[in-house]
């Protein structure tokens, strides 16, 4: 709940923290428990023959960290950074080497081979389907960088994760309970406590051929303010009126405004459930099934910071403040609600033959079974709880997929991989009016858009091993992609977009060559091709008989990537330094066309977009025969927009959201029997939230450097139980990626595991 006072959890903690490690300094813990074991699904081997920089985390390495949802997983992964605002957060967009937290469409999620990710946005609403999994299920990770393998669509030209859950194969059990609290002050007066929780339960078995696992995950948590509500100055004097509590600020570029009010103060109540059953049909064959549902229920709410002479608070009209007129939005401080249920339904047949070779077939389906956006029309007090406002209903969106492969030895030198695949994504977005915003949309319909795409494709993928040391790895993929059904309407017309379908050839390779004992010198190469979004290409507005301010003709983007990279492996670890490179042709980004007699802002081909940089990562497990684990990661990224036509001004600057520097460390100590501590530094450079790097102020609205650091404490008292205490942003730093990212926030938890 949020409290009107701050909570100080310093000093319990810190009594707490003291009793723990006298009582583990002075007697014998009880032994450990063994993890359950981790079951690789047959869709998910093909990652171990991939031609490109691959990072594993396993679930240890997670267990040490502060893990409240399953976005949480990449905190600290190489080069890489979630737009994780706050807990629950379902916009949580991954930004990688080449791609900004803005482009959502350039990285791929999958949980045991499904596909998770929304390709029917590129953007911040375009985030992967993370709800869909609990951190308890999850068993390892393992994060590919790079278009290096013609097995992954032309999305994974950033960054593709693969997630694995915990199948077991002997009985296991979990309860998991978590208690967090953020401590969030602002410049703004919104500042206070906001607290959640999460309960977990997993039951799974294995009985003859089948095997099993259920699991349940509720979250309730309070986010901070992810919005300030802002007014121009100008408006007629007459009727305004004098205000106290405003706040004079400027916008990233420095043009002077005034913060009101605090937006999207949510309160989201999150649950996840999720079945899987596997069984062996046949020595050789075997069946796995997934039902999964995750329910979100969330208000946000909106808060008025200034108050009028009588002491009571205003929301819209005319102010006076800091000497000047100030004329407020008449929805500047509208509140929403949203009420969404999605399923996943997923099936997959695997097997293996007596000459070595491998297959599968997988079908899944992902579905806004029900999904609804309430927004209020305006601003007041009471229009907090009733009051007219619109409803937007994108129940029955979706995707669907369908993949078979095969893979296996030719003679002794030759491992093929050979593979069909087919997505089809489908939006449907429809605003209707409503008399009161909370309740249904009983009104006429005020706007609507949607369409259809999808992608065929086949690959073929051939490693070489011609020599003992060397290795060559030859891959092709082609996809063909069409878009149709598109809409655009308004409460008077409807109109449609033409039809559209394009064929690509997405060529790769990758040379390996162990040039000594525990050396790897590897270069990879491929082209990707990245198709434009639903939501890309069909949005726009209507202006009498016409469709404006959008492109159905975008052109997808082109990626050309290379990486070197030297790896040497170590007796209790290894580490990597990767050089790399990408040419981007017609990168789709949201921008102004001012080329145009009236500028256009919409989404839009930019020409040209190059990026490069070195990346290393060290990773060490028992140090110099000590109890210490470490990983560490430093990467330097220039990614420069070379030729942008329809807006010049971003011509050699350097592309948004994609920091010069991008550091993270993470260590944990075994200082005791039953016993282990974590600290875990994250730092991310200079980086820009506009084309032409306008943007000069660290504030509201901008893209912040950060270093923020994290801690955990761990004690598994009695042979079933552990508990731990954490905290993420120790020094509770204020940084933003537009909205503000969350204060200091203090974990309790307590775990039970059979």
């Amino acid at each position: 709940m949020v409290k009107g006072c701050r909570l100080d959890l310093r000093f319990p903690i810190a009594l707490l923290l003291a009793a723990a490690v006298n009582v583990a300094l002075a007697d014998t813990p009880p032994q450990s428990t063994t993890l359950a074991p981790v079951h690789v699904h047959a869709s998910d081997t093909a990652v171990l023959n991939t031609p490109s920089v691959t990072v594993h985390i396993p679930r240890q390495r997670l267990q040490q960290q502060n893990l409240a949802d399953s976005a949480d997983v990449l905190r600290y992964a190489p080069n890489l950074q979630v737009r994780e605002r706050y807990i629950g957060d379902p916009n949580a967009t991954i930004s990688g080497r080449n791609s900004g937290t803005l482009q959502s469409a350039r990285s791929l999620l999958y949980v045991d081979g499904l596909l998770l990710s929304n390709l029917m946005s590129n953007g911040w609403d375009g985030a992967p389907r993370w709800g869909m999994v609990a951190p308890g299920e999850i068993g390892a990770v393992d994060v590919l960088y790079g278009p290096y393998s013609a097995l992954y669509p032309g999305n994974a030209m950033g960054t593709t994760v693969l997630i694995h859950t915990r199948l077991p194969d002997r009985l296991i059990a979990s309860a998991d309970a978590q208690y967090f609290s953020q401590g969030y002050s602002d410049h703004y007066g919104a500042g206070s406590d906001y607290d959640g929780h999460r309960l977990a339960a997993q039951l799974g078995d294995r009985q003859g051929r089948w095997r099993w696992l259920l699991s349940l995950n509720q979250l309730d948590n309070h986010g901070q303010p992810m919005q300030y509500a802002t007014a121009k100055a100008g408006g007629s004097a007459a009727s305004a009126v004098p205000v106290s509590g405003t706040t004079l600020d400027r916008n990233p570029n420095g043009t002077p405004r005034l913060v009101y009010g605090a937006n999207t103060i949510e309160h989201t109540r999150q649950t996840q459930a999720s079945l899987q059953a596997g069984v062996d049909i046949a020595p050789q064959v075997s069946a796995l099934f997934t039902l999964g549902w995750w329910h979100n229920h969330a208000y946000d709410a909106t808060r008025s910071l200034i108050r009028d002479a009588t002491g009571q608070p205003v929301y819209t009209g005319r102010i006076v403040a800091g000497g000047q007129v100030w004329t407020l939005p008449a929805s500047g401080l509208a509140p929403s609600a949203f009420d969404q249920t999605h399923v996943l339904y997923a099936a997959e047949l695997n097997g293996h033959l007596d000459n070595g070779w491998h297959w599968d077939a997988v079908a899944s389906r992902y579905d806004y079974q029900h999904s609804l956006e309430h927004d209020a029309a305006s601003s007041s007090a009471a229009g907090t709880w009733s009051g007219p406002g619109t409803v937007n209903d994108l129940s029955g969106s979706g995707w669907s997929t369908l993949d078979l492969r095969s893979s296996g030895p030719l003679g002794s030198e030759n491992m093929l991989y050979a593979g069909v695949h087919l997505d089809r994504y489908r939006l449907d977005s429809r605003v209707h009016a409503a008399s009161d915003w909370r309740g249904p949309a009983d009104g006429p319909l005020v706007s609507a858009y949607g369409g259809r795409t999808q992608t065929s494709a086949f690959y073929l993928q051939d490693v070489w091993s011609f020599t003992e040391a060397w290795a060559l790895t030859l891959g092709a993929r082609w996809e063909q992609w069409r878009a149709r059904d598109g809409l655009l309407a308004t409460a008077h017309t409807a109109l449609d977009y033409p039809s559209r379908r394009r064929s690509d050839f997405s060529p790769k390779a990758a040379l390996n060559w162990d040039l000594a004992s525990d050396w790897q010198l590897r270069l990879s190469w491929g082209k990707a091709v990245r198709y434009p979004t639903v939501e890309e290409l069909f949005q726009g507005s209507v202006s009498g008989n016409a469709i404006v301010n959008n492109n159905p003709n975008l052109q997808p983007e082109r990626d050309w990537s290379t990486d070197l990279s030297l790896i040497r492996t170590l007796p209790h670890g290894h580490w990597r330094v990767s050089l790399f490179q990408d040419h981007v042709a017609d990168t789709l980004y949201t921008q102004t066309d001012i080329t145009l007699p009236v500028p256009v802002t919409n989404v839009q081909n930019i020409d040209r977009v190059r990026t490069r940089g070195i990346e290393g990562e060290l990773a060490l497990t028992d140090i110099g025969g000590a109890p210490v684990d470490l990983t560490a990661s430093a990467a330097w990224n220039q990614a420069t927009t070379l030729r942008d036509q329809q807006f010049p001004a971003a011509d050699g600057r350097n592309f948004p959201r994609i920091p010069r520097l991008r550091v993270s460390l993470f260590a944990d100590w075994r200082f005791a029997p039953g016993w282990d501590t974590s600290l875990g530094l994250r730092h991310s450079g200079r980086q820009y939230g506009t084309l032409d790097n306008s943007d000069f102020v660290d504030t509201y609205g901008a893209v912040s450097r950060f270093t923020v650091a994290d801690a955990k404490l761990r004690w598994r008292f009695a042979r079933q139980w552990t508990a731990s205490l954490g905290v993420d942003n120790l020094t509770n730093q204020h940084y933003w990626v537009y909205h503000p990212y969350a204060g200091r926030t203090w974990f309790g938890e307590l775990h039970w595991e059979l």
